[in-house]
C-alpha cells in the first residue's frame, strides 16, 4: 500500500519548493538582466505558479489516483507519455544540479572555506538517498518541522536589515520598456517551474480533507516571503546586487553589522541550508519514480544509485571549473520548463476532455499501477508456514 501525502503536507512541499531556488544566486542574475525590476520578474513567474498549482491538482483528481504514466499514457498516449517523462526527468536533473552544487558552493565559502569538496558531498549523499528511499511521505513530515522555522527565520534577517533599504534604489521603474521583463522572464525561467515534482505525487496524496484555501495560504506566504527578501536585498545592495551571490547570506552579514556576526543570523541560514537539503531529497526522489516508469524498473536501488552518481558527477565537474550556470541558464533549461510545467498540464487536461465516455470511465475503472518491491521469497514462504501451523 503507498503511503499517501496529506493535503496540508502537500501544501508545505508547494511552499517549501516555490522558495527553494528564490534565495541563493537567483537576485543577483536576476539584477543583469531587469536591474530594478527585477523584482516584477519573480513576482509575475510566482504568481503565474501559483495558478499552475490548482491546475495540478484538477489533473491529480482527474487522475483517479492513477500515477502519472497512466494518466499520462491514457491522455496522451504511450509514446508521448514517455516523451513527457523525459522531459520531466530533465527538469528534475536540472534543479538537482542547482541544489546540489548551490547547496556546495554556499557551506564552503560561507562556513568552511577550506573544506574538500568529498566531505560535504558524500554525506550530503547519503542523506539524499536515506530520504529517497524513503519516500515522499517522510520528506513531507521533514519540511512540516522546518517550515514555519523558515519562515520566521526570513523574517527576522529581513526585518534587522530593513533600516537600510533605500526605497530610492527601486526607481525609475519601466525606463527601458517591458521588453527586458520578458527577456530576463524566459532567461531564468528553469529557476520557476516549481510545480514540477507534483507530477510524482499523482495518486499519492490524500483528497479527503482537502482545503484549499490551506494551499492559498501557504502559497500566498511563499510570494511575500520571497517579495520581501527580493525588497530587502535590492533595497540594500542596487547596483552591486550581482557581485552577491548568497543573498541569503549576505543580507544576514549586512544586518550583522559586518562587524560582527549575529548568532541567530546564521542560525537562520544554516537552517537554510537543511531546507536546501530537504529540497534536494524531494527532486531526487521525483527523478528516481521518472526512472522507473521510464524503464520499468520496480526496485528503488538501482534508480537511487544514479541519481547519486549524478549529484556526485556534479560535484566533480565543479571542481573542474565548468560553470553551472551556463548550463541552468541556457534556453534549452528553460524550453524543458517550459514544456515540463506551462504545457504538459494543459495537454493533459485537453486529452482528458476528449478522451470519450467509454475511454474514460474503462480509465477510471482500471486498477492503480503502484511501484510496490516485490516481496521476498523468505517472507513468503515464513507466511505459508505460519498459515499451516
Amino acid at each position: 500500500m503507498t503511503l499517501k501525502v496529506n493535503f496540508r503536507q502537500l501544501s508545505i512541499l508547494v511552499f517549501m519548493s516555490f522558495i527553494a531556488l528564490k534565495f541563493l544566486a537567483l537576485p543577483s542574475l536576476l539584477y543583469l538582466d531587469s536591474k530594478n525590476m527585477s523584482w516584477m520578474v519573480a513576482l509575475a513567474l510566482m504568481i503565474i505558479d501559483g495558478l499552475y498549482v490548482f491546475l495540478i491538482l484538477d489533473l491529480m483528481k482527474k487522475s483517479n489516483h492513477h500515477n502519472i504514466l497512466d494518466f499520462m499514457k491514457a491522455t496522451l498516449g504511450q509514446v508521448m507519455a514517455r516523451v513527457f517523462l523525459v522531459l520531466l526527468m530533465l527538469k528534475y536533473a536540472l534543479v538537482i544540479a542547482n541544489i546540489s552544487k548551490g547547496l556546495e558552493f554556499f557551506v564552503v565559502e560561507n562556513f568552511y572555506e577550506k573544506m574538500n569538496w568529498v566531505v560535504f558531498v558524500l554525506p550530503l549523499l547519503l542523506l539524499t538517498g536515506f530520504m529517497a528511499y524513503k519516500g515522499v511521505r517522510n520528506i513531507a513530515r521533514v519540511s512540516e518541522i522546518i517550515c514555519w522555522a523558515i519562515i520566521f527565520g526570513c523574517i527576522y534577517i529581513a526585518v534587522k536589515s530593513l533600516m537600510g533599504v533605500e526605497p530610492l534604489n527601486f526607481l525609475p521603474l519601466f525606463d527601458e520598456g517591458v521588453a527586458p521583463l520578458f527577456k530576463s522572464g524566459f532567461h531564468h525561467l528553469s529557476w520557476f517551474g516549481s510545480c514540477t515534482f507534483m507530477f510524482m505525487l499523482f495518486g499519492k496524496v490524500d483528497f479527503s480533507r482537502k482545503k484549499l484555501g490551506q494551499m492559498i495560504k501557504y502559497i500566498v506566504f511563499s510570494i511575500l516571503l520571497v517579495m520581501l527578501i527580493y525588497f530587502i536585498f535590492f533595497g540594500l545592495f542596487d547596483v552591486t546586487a550581482p557581485i552577491h551571490t548568497f543573498a541569503i547570506s549576505d543580507i544576514s552579514q549586512f544586518s550583522s553589522g559586518h562587524s560582527s556576526i549575529d548568532e541567530l543570523s546564521w542560525l537562520v541560514v544554516s537552517l537554510w541550508v537543511t531546507a536546501q537539503a530537504v529540497q534536494l531529497a524531494l527532486y531526487s526522489y521525483c527523478m528516481v519514480e521518472t526512472i522507473k516508469a521510464l524503464f520499468n524498473v520496480r526496485s528503488n536501488t538501482f534508480p537511487i544509485i544514479a541519481v547519486l552518481l549524478y549529484i556526485f558527477m556534479w560535484s566533480f565537474v565543479g571542481e573542474m571549473t565548468v560553470g553551472l550556470e551556463k548550463v541552468f541558464l541556457s534556453p534549452y533549461a528553460s524550453i524543458v520548463t517550459l514544456i515540463a510545467q506551462y504545457v504538459l498540464p494543459w495537454l493533459m487536461l485537453i486529452g482528458y476532455a476528449t478522451m470519450g465516455k467509454i475511454k474514460r470511465q474503462k480509465f477510471n475503472d482500471s486498477p492503480q499501477q503502484e511501484n510496490v518491491p516485490e516481496e521476498k521469497p523468505r517472507v513468503r514462504a515464513k507466511a505459508v508456514k505460519n498459515e499451516e501451523t
